[in-house]
């Protein structure tokens, strides 16, 4: 019995120099967006396609693991002339390091994403999944502070149905964006 506690305190109770903090390795961030769609709107047996540009902002919360994986969690909020989209995305990225300043990265990403009509007579809004892959790079300005650039491409199919207009539907098949984030670690 002395023996099996003695090797529970050795496991259980001693510290681990080696095991990472929770907060170790993490970084907050804000991103300008510049995102574009796809817009389909169909009703009363006819159908029109365009696209249209907006921007906005994201919040980052990353996690580093190895210097080599990077989970990430991103809010984001796009404004357009006649609506808003709001993202709640989570990705995971694998790094490869160009030189001690400067990595690449690409990888894959999930979340939905909110449409709402800005319009006053056009109260109506949607909810969608959103998926992806994207790709960049961070430029590494010391310890604490990075830059990062890249790119999203983000197929979704987001159906709003504009209830001024019966039979109306609004398609937004992608939200591909590009954007510069600056990033601090702690």
């Amino acid at each position: 019995m002395k023996k099996i506690i003695s090797i529970f305190f050795m496991v259980f109770v001693s510290a681990n120099v080696s095991a990472e903090n929770l907060f170790d390795n993490s970084i907050v961030g804000i991103a300008f967006i510049n995102q574009d769609v796809d817009i389909k709107v169909s009703g009363a047996g006819s159908s029109v396609t365009g696209s249209d540009s907006g921007s906005g902002l994201g919040l980052y919360l990353d996690k580093y693991y190895k210097k080599k994986y990077r989970l990430n969690g991103t809010l984001s909020y796009i404004s357009y002339d006649d609506f808003d989209i709001i993202q709640f995305m989570t990705s995971a990225d694998y790094l490869i390091p160009f030189n001690p300043q400067l990595s690449f990265f690409s990888g894959v990403a999930i979340g939905g994403a909110l449409q709402k009509y800005s319009d006053a007579s056009i109260g109506d809004a949607a909810l969608g999944v959103v998926y992806g892959v994207q790709a960049g790079g961070i430029v590494f300005i010391n310890d604490s502070l990075m830059l990062e650039l890249g790119y999203r491409m983000r197929p979704t199919n987001i159906e709003t149905d504009i209830s001024t207009l019966p039979g109306t539907v609004t398609t937004i098949d992608d939200l591909s964006e590009t954007y510069i984030s600056l990033l601090l670690m702690f």
